[in-house]
C-alpha cells in the first residue's frame, strides 16, 4: 500500500517532479537542446543534468535516462543511456541523448530518469518537459544571370546569405540548364559563418534564343555533421544574335603625319571582343591597336598613326573581333590628304647699287609636302629687265613648312615702282608657276602680292588724270588773273 502512494505522488506531481525515495532528495536541473532550431534529419543533442541534493541522506543509483514523447504513457522511447552508476549527495552527472527527426514539425518531449535508493532499494522517477520544434530552414539562396544572347557567353551569379544560427561547412555550389552549355559552373567554400554571405561566379552559353532554365544546387554541412542540400531555379529569357560592329573614321593633321580616329560601333546584342584594329594602303604606313572588348551597343575610339608617302592615301580600315562562338570581321575606307606644297615670296628687301636693283627674300613653303625644283626669276617688263648675275635663282627643293633663300638682279629705267618675278616649283610631278609683284619700295611690304590683271595700268591713268586736272586750273588761274589786270590797265 506504501509503493501505490509513492507512485501516486509521482503522477501527480508538477513538472519537472523529484520523486525521492526514504532519503533521496534529487531533481533534473537543466535540460539544453542544441541546436536550437534544428532541421529535418539533423542530429539534435538533448544534454540533462541531474542532481542529487545535499540534503538528500542517502546515493541515487541511476538506471536510465530516457528521451520519451511527452504524452502520458511517454512512448515511445526516442533515446535511452543506461547503468550511470550512483549519484552521492550533493553530486550531479551530466547525461546527452541525441535524436533525428526526419519531419518538420514542434514535438512536445520529457526527460525521464528512472532510479533507486541505494540503502532502501527504494525506487526514484524524476522527469522534465522539453519542447523542440524542427524547421526546414536553409541558407536562401538567390540566382542572377546577365542578359543573354544565342551561342554566346554570358555571366552569372548564384549568391549564399546564411540567415541560421550557425556555422556552414563544405558548401559546394553547381549551376546547370537546360539547352544551356556550362562553363564555369562549380565553386566551393570551406566555410559561412551565420549572418554571412558568399558569391559564386558561374559562366554559360544558351544553344538557342527563348527560355531556359538555371538550377543552382548548393550542397553544405551542420555543425551536426548532417549534409543537407538547397535548390534554387531560375528562369531567364535569350535573345538571337542580332546586329554587329561597325567602323566611323576621322582624321588629324594635314602633312604627311596624320591621325586616324577609328570609332568602333558595336551596334549589336552581344560584347565584341579581342578586337584587333589595323589599316593598311599602298601609299602610307598605319600602326595597329588592340581593345579588350566594347559592350553592346557601346563605341569605343582608338587612334591609328599614319605616315603618308604620298600627297594621298587609300587607307583600308579592318576590326578582327570575337561575337560569341565566331570570328568576325569589317572594313571601311579613309583617303587621307597631305596639303600640296604651296611657294610665297616672303622676307623681301630691295635695294639699289651701281644702278642695279638686288631684290633678296624667302622661298616659303605654306603646305605640307614638298616642293621640288623651285626657281626664282625676274622678268622683263616696261622699264624692267634681268641683269647679271643673278636673272634667275635655282633653289631646289623646299620642304613642307621650310623656306630657303634667294638672290636676283634687275635693271630698271624710268620710274619703276615694282619688280614681276616669277616662281615655277614641281607639286606631284606637275609645275606650277606665279608670278609675284615685288615693291620697289621694299618699307611699303615685305610679302610679295601675286599680280592680277590691269592692276598697273589702272594706277597709272589714275595718276595722269589727275596731274592734268592740276594743270587744268593752274592755267585757268593764269587767265582770270591776266583778264582781271586787262581791265584794270584800260581804267589807267
Amino acid at each position: 500500500m506504501r509503493r501505490l502512494l509513492v507512485v501516486a505522488v509521482v503522477v501527480l506531481s508538477v513538472v519537472p517532479v523529484a520523486v525521492t525515495g526514504a532519503q533521496v532528495n534529487a531533481s533534473i536541473t537543466e535540460v539544453t537542446v542544441s541546436p536550437g532550431s534544428p532541421a529535418p534529419g539533423e542530429k539534435i543533442t538533448f544534454t540533462t543534468t541531474i542532481r542529487n541534493l545535499g540534503s538528500s541522506g542517502d546515493a541515487l543509483r541511476i538506471e536510465s535516462v530516457e528521451l520519451r514523447d511527452g504524452g502520458s504513457r511517454g512512448l515511445p522511447v526516442y533515446s535511452r543511456s543506461r547503468n550511470l552508476g550512483t549519484l552521492s549527495p550533493g553530486a550531479e552527472i551530466t547525461v546527452p541523448l541525441t535524436q533525428r527527426f526526419e519531419q518538420a514539425g514542434s514535438r512536445d518531449l520529457r526527460i525521464q530518469v528512472v532510479g533507486e535508493n541505494v540503502n532502501t532499494n527504494e525506487p526514484v522517477e524524476l522527469r522534465y518537459p522539453v519542447a523542440v520544434s524542427v524547421r526546414e530552414r536553409h541558407p536562401q539562396v538567390d540566382v542572377e544571370a546577365d542578359d543573354s544572347v544565342a551561342n554566346v557567353t554570358s555571366n552569372g551569379t548564384v549568391t549564399i546569405a546564411n540567415g541560421l544560427d550557425t556555422r556552414i561547412s563544405n558548401v559546394e555550389v553547381t549551376v546547370s540548364g537546360n539547352d544551356v552549355t556550362m562553363l564555369d559552373d562549380r565553386s566551393v567554400f570551406a566555410s559561412v559563418a551565420e549572418g554571412s554571405t558568399a558569391t559564386a561566379d558561374f559562366r554559360f552559353r544558351p544553344e538557342r534564343a527563348g527560355t531556359h532554365e538555371l538550377r543552382a544546387n548548393v550542397t553544405y554541412t551542420l555543425p551536426s555533421g548532417t549534409e543537407r542540400t538547397v535548390t534554387q531555379n531560375q528562369t531567364i529569357e535569350t535573345e538571337a544574335a542580332s546586329g554587329g560592329v561597325v567602323l566611323e573614321t576621322s582624321r588629324s593633321g594635314s602633312g604627311t603625319e596624320q591621325t586616324l580616329a577609328v570609332d568602333i560601333v558595336n551596334q549589336g546584342n552581344a560584347a565584341a571582343e579581342d578586337i584587333v584594329v589595323s589599316g593598311r594602303s599602298e601609299n602610307a604606313t598605319v600602326s595597329q591597336t588592340i581593345v579588350d572588348s566594347v559592350p553592346p551597343r557601346s563605341t569605343e575610339r582608338v587612334r591609328l598613326n599614319a605616315t603618308l608617302s604620298a600627297p594621298t592615301a587609300d587607307v583600308v580600315v579592318t576590326a578582327a573581333y570575337q561575337s560569341g562562338s565566331d570570328r568576325r570581321t569589317v572594313t571601311t575606307t579613309r583617303t587621307l590628304r597631305a596639303t600640296p606644297a604651296s611657294i610665297e615670296l616672303t622676307g623681301l628687301s630691295v635695294s639699289r647699287e651701281d644702278g642695279l636693283l638686288q631684290i633678296t627674300g624667302s622661298t616659303s613653303n605654306v603646305g605640307t609636302t614638298t616642293a621640288r625644283s623651285v626657281v626664282v626669276r625676274v622678268l622683263p617688263d616696261e622699264g624692267v629687265e634681268p641683269a647679271a648675275p643673278n636673272r634667275d635663282f635655282f633653289v631646289g627643293e623646299v620642304p613642307g613648312s621650310d623656306f630657303s633663300s634667294f638672290d636676283l638682279t634687275a635693271r630698271a629705267t624710268g620710274n619703276v615702282s615694282a619688280i614681276p618675278v616669277e616662281v615655277s616649283y614641281l607639286v606631284d610631278g606637275e609645275r606650277t608657276r606665279e608670278t609675284f609683284s615685288v615693291p620697289v619700295d621694299s618699307g611699303r611690304s615685305d610679302r610679295a602680292e601675286p599680280q592680277t590683271g590691269g592692276g598697273g595700268l589702272g594706277a597709272g591713268l589714275v595718276a595722269v588724270v589727275g596731274l592734268a586736272g592740276v594743270v587744268s586750273l593752274v592755267i585757268a588761274g593764269l587767265f582770270v588773273r591776266r583778264y582781271w589786270r586787262g581791265e584794270d590797265d584800260a581804267d589807267l
